[in-house]
């Protein structure tokens, strides 16, 4: 069965090597096609139980929608589902398709549910390669090492690899499979600017230059000198609000400025013509703006972080870099070749873009990139010997800095995977567990006045947990957070302008930026997982009941409320892009007995009609499941 208009000889050979191989590493070029190449594998031949793991939940989303759109018909017998319930037991008798990211498979109950994998398919693989300095590395490592081990086939994806350094220790060898075939045309031209103060300038004459050309714009950064939302303020600030707006623009900004703000530069960017795309947005926000940006005529221009590279497709006809970061899209490392041109091959489309165009606007002290400095060697974690790799297989008879601080923590082996397994690295942990020490005092002191007197509000105990998290003090993160673990679901305009009364010497864009980034990310995974590791430290060194219920009910469970992370449902709803305030509008009429995603999006689009009083973004949303 052929279900893409076109595949090009090399798909052919990379669907032929699936069928053939029970493992494999596939290389090729960023506009290559190689999730075409899955999901037609999968459409053809329909093993049973897939299991595709994907980085982020923007490609949780996409890959979602062409199963439900573009291959609808043959993909008509799966059960899909977007994350895995611990509660639930799933038949896997019957064909089922689990989209997940790494972080949601790495614990030992949600490996017990994956009780069969006929094929399995990672993204993004790259991201394996060994960084001491990144928690997330760890998770997915380990995701591949028991994942890989339980499918019958597995098939591994990422650009610009030249070779995986001892792939042949891996208990099931995978065929390393590399092409250097791309069905478009990526060319670039370097802009050299004599003063590091001409970016903008620059990238401004050059975007007036391309018209009504699809165009992605990158900054390094969100924030900062020469970051994204700085562009906005000094350069698309200053252009006059578009003349004729479109209804569903408009209806999206009314929205914003009430719900977000009115100083977001998302909603500054959008009346002047521009798209954005970055990591800080809610998933609803990005999904609408990236429609926009593959629909319509009238915006054409989207500023974008890295956050969009991560195997996201658009349409884009050229990209403007107006500076490489100070990163790789690996901590410690700098921006090197393999990141530009990943940034370039996201220009140019099959059957859309022959030729991608990428502008280098390249400073006095920026790096020239060569394309043949692009591919490169990786070699995954779970083959080297490190703390952590001993400390997950178990081998610690002999290293002593583990054994070490099991001592003074008074623990077992057991005791540790079970309480921290991979929410962090052991070096993080040990960090943590030095700045618990020395603050240890002052959280005692704040977790039994709170305990004593349950009026007292949570800044005190969200203030030392953010410094032994964080190892400093940011008084305006500890303020968001606090306004932001609140029950009521507040909006975010509304804590954001409570916060500024407070710091009325920072910026209003700084306050907005900060908010939207702690929630739609920080508080979730970095804070709750390290507040979680605090906790043990408490419980091992003897804090009552009393203490630990402070822990419980004003930190933990708050966050579990707000982000649903025990009503699996319900974070179906919020993974899909509705918007958090309108979810339990939603549950009344849909019910929340759903299968698997399918069913909810059959139930969201039947009822679509009966939804009273819920967001433009979530309207949106579900709309576009139809």
């Amino acid at each position: 069965m052929r279900l893409i208009t076109s595949l090009h000889p090399e798909q052919l050979r990379i669907i032929n090597s699936i069928n053939s191989e029970d493992a494999l590493i596939i290389s090729a070029p960023t506009s290559f096609g190689k999730t075409f190449c899955v999901f037609e594998y999968i459409a053809r031949n329909r093993p049973q139980n897939v299991v595709l793991i994907v980085p982020t939940l923007a490609l949780v989303d996409e890959y979602y929608k062409k199963i439900i759109k573009r291959y609808r018909n043959a993909f008509r017998e799966y059960r899909v589902y977007t994350n895995i319930n611990e509660e639930k037991e799933y038949d896997f008798s019957k064909s089922n398709i689990f989209i997940l990211t790494h972080d949601r498979v790495v614990q030992e109950s949600i490996f017990s549910k994956l009780k069969n994998i006929d094929f399995l398919v990672i993204d993004e693989v790259y991201k394996l390669e060994n960084d001491q300095l990144d928690d997330r590395v760890l998770v997915l490592n380990m995701a591949y090492y028991y994942l890989s081990k339980m499918a019958k086939k597995y098939v591994l994806l990422a650009p610009f690899i030249k070779e995986i350094i001892n792939y042949e220790e891996l208990e099931k060898k995978p065929v390393f499979f590399r092409s250097d075939y791309s069905p478009v045309v990526n060319e670039v031209e370097t802009l050299d600017i004599i003063h590091e103060d001409d970016r903008f300038a620059e990238c401004a004459a050059l975007v007036d230059s391309l018209e009504t050309q699809k165009t992605l714009i990158y900054f390094p950064t969100v924030t900062g000198k020469y970051g994204m939302y700085k562009y906005i303020d000094d350069v698309v600030s200053d252009q006059p609000p578009m003349d004729v707006i479109p209804d569903n623009i408009n209806m999206f900004i009314k929205w914003a400025k009430e719900e977000i703000h009115e100083e977001w530069c998302v909603v500054k960017a959008l009346e002047r013509g521009y798209l954005i795309h970055n990591g800080q947005i809610p998933v609803g926000t990005r999904i609408f703006q990236l429609d926009q940006y593959d629909q319509s005529d009238g915006y054409t221009k989207m500023l974008c972080t890295s956050t969009l590279l991560e195997g996201v497709n658009t349409t884009a006809e050229n990209i403007i870099i107006v500076k490489p970061s100070r990163k790789s899209n690996k901590p410690g490392e700098c921006f090197g070749a393999f990141d530009f041109f990943n940034l370039v091959g996201r220009t140019g489309r099959l059957n859309e873009h022959l030729i991608g165009n990428a502008y280098y606007i390249k400073g006095p002290n920026d790096v020239s990139y060569e394309f043949n400095d692009a591919v490169k060697s990786i070699r995954f974690e779970i083959l080297d010997s490190s703390n952590d790799m001993d400390i997950q297989f178990g081998n610690i008879e002999n290293n002593q800095e583990v054994l070490r601080f099991f001592r003074l923590l008074g623990i077992t082996l057991e005791e540790y995977r079970e309480r921290i397994g991979t929410r962090a690295r052991f070096g993080t942990v040990q960090k943590l567990y030095n700045r618990f020490l020395e603050n240890y005092q002052d959280l005692e002191s704040v977790l039994t006045q709170m305990a004593a007197n349950d009026t007292i509000g949570r800044y005190g105990l969200i203030k030392v947990l953010y410094v032994i998290c964080e190892g400093k003090e940011d008084k305006l993160d500890i303020s968001l957070i606090t306004g932001l673990i609140d029950r009521r679901r507040p909006q975010i305009k509304k804590v954001v302008n409570s916060t500024q009364s407070y710091f009325i010497s920072r910026s209003i864009d700084e306050i907005i930026s900060k908010a939207i980034k702690l929630k739609n990310g920080y508080i979730e995974h970095t804070f709750f997982n390290r507040v979680n590791i605090i906790k043990f430290f408490c419980e091992i060194n003897n804090f009552s009941k009393e203490q630990l219920d402070v822990f419980n009910i004003k930190i933990l469970s708050a966050i579990e409320y707000l982000y649903y992370m025990n009503i699996k449902n319900k974070k179906m709803l919020l993974d899909l892009g509705i918007y958090e305030r309108d979810i339990d509008k939603i549950i009344k009429v849909i019910g929340d007995d759903f299968e698997d995603a399918v069913e909810l999006k059959d139930r969201l689009v039947n009822n679509q009609h009966r939804f009273k009083g819920i967001s433009y973004v979530s309207t949106y949303v579900i709309k576009g499941l139809s």
